[in-house]
């Protein structure tokens, strides 16, 4: 089975009701989130060649024309600048011949309603992780580096991401949606370019998300909900200003496989929750403006990005995951 990884790299309901100019459209900053298989991110670099500012004023509805204006492009630039995110599977024609995102582009504003309908299910769903308390500790025993750390160090490492994100997005990809995630350019993944308005320090839109440094002989990861945090510590560690052994939890393959068999014991219970709510999701769907940029899976993958977060807070809000530990959890995948 294949794992998803959820990099730094996770709907909503109203389009722009607007309109905003293009300079206070992209005032605030947007992060590029990917949700990819084995890594995979884009081959293209959207921070360049203003091809993540042209994706969000897609998505905003601004004419090709008007783009092309206030970057000061002409025809060949910014046919290349489309080129490229076509190429990536990252936008397509409509039924106008309009090109418009094919991945999700989230402003500050619309998650209101989604973020309304997945927080109620996300505290729905922390009922799982509570229920069966005494069989993810039971399982967590036997986990072998780390059987001698109290659970509740690692309680947003496995309660948080070990249950319900990191290593349950592969079942719930297999079980519930059925599908890999688009094949785009050489690879395979989900991505969403969200606007972050919050303080410098919180992820956007408070979503928990694993940032992911991956090397030849390792792949860091550091799950929370603070991405200037993830990416100052992956960076020093890049550096090699961290020691290793010292700030992050070590995963060796004996360890991935036994977290891939806890998640696994919790797909039944997870993957039947999604399933009694298929139609309620369904609906927020075809209700949102995404319905008609993003296909399903693509915009489910983001929404229970919003449901998993929530169930994050909740069970921290609860004393399952020990609130001291449930800004950031620094582990390492050893190859």
């Amino acid at each position: 089975m294949k794992k998803f990884f959820i990099l730094l790299i996770p709907l909503i309901f109203s389009a722009c009701s607007h309109k905003k100019d293009i300079s206070e459209t992209l005032s605030n900053k947007y992060e590029v989130l990917v949700i990819s298989n084995n890594f995979d991110r884009p081959a293209v670099n959207l921070e360049q060649n203003h091809l993540k500012d042209i994706l969000i004023l897609l998505h905003n509805k601004f004419p090709e024309g008007e783009i092309k204006r206030y970057f000061g492009l002409n025809d060949e630039k910014y046919n290349s600048a489309i080129n490229d995110l076509y190429g990536e599977g990252l936008i397509k024609k409509n039924e106008k011949n309009i090109f418009i995102p094919a991945c999700m582009v989230i402003n500050a504003g619309e998650e209101t309603g989604l973020k309304k309908s997945a927080d109620s299910l996300g505290r729905e769903m922390s009922l799982i992780a509570i229920d069966r308390i005494d069989k993810i500790k039971s399982v967590y025993k036997n986990i072998p580096s780390l059987k001698n750390i109290p659970f509740e160090n690692m309680s947003l490492l496995i309660l948080g991401n070990a249950v319900y994100n990191f290593w349950q997005m592969p079942l719930i990809n297999e079980k519930f949606l059925k599908s890999d995630p688009p094949h785009r350019g050489a690879g395979r993944y989900y991505l969403a370019a969200v606007e972050n308005k919050k303080e410098i320090g919180t992820e956007p839109l408070e979503l928990y998300f694993n940032k992911v440094l991956n090397t030849e002989k390792f792949t860091a990861v550091v799950y929370g909900n603070n991405l200037n945090v993830a990416d100052s510590i992956l960076e020093m560690l890049n550096k090699s200003e961290l020691n290793a052994d010292k700030n992050f939890i070590l995963l060796n393959p004996a360890d991935q496989k036994k977290i891939s068999e806890l998640s696994a014991v919790m797909e039944p219970d997870i993957t039947a929750y999604l399933e009694r709510n298929r139609t309620h999701f369904v609906k927020l769907y075809l209700n949102s403006s995404f319905k008609d940029e993003v296909s399903f899976r693509e915009w489910f993958a983001w929404f229970y990005q919003f449901m998993v977060s929530q169930t994050t807070r909740t069970l921290t809000e609860k004393n399952f995951i020990k609130k001291e530990m449930s800004r950031q959890a620094p582990f390492i995948l050893i190859k």
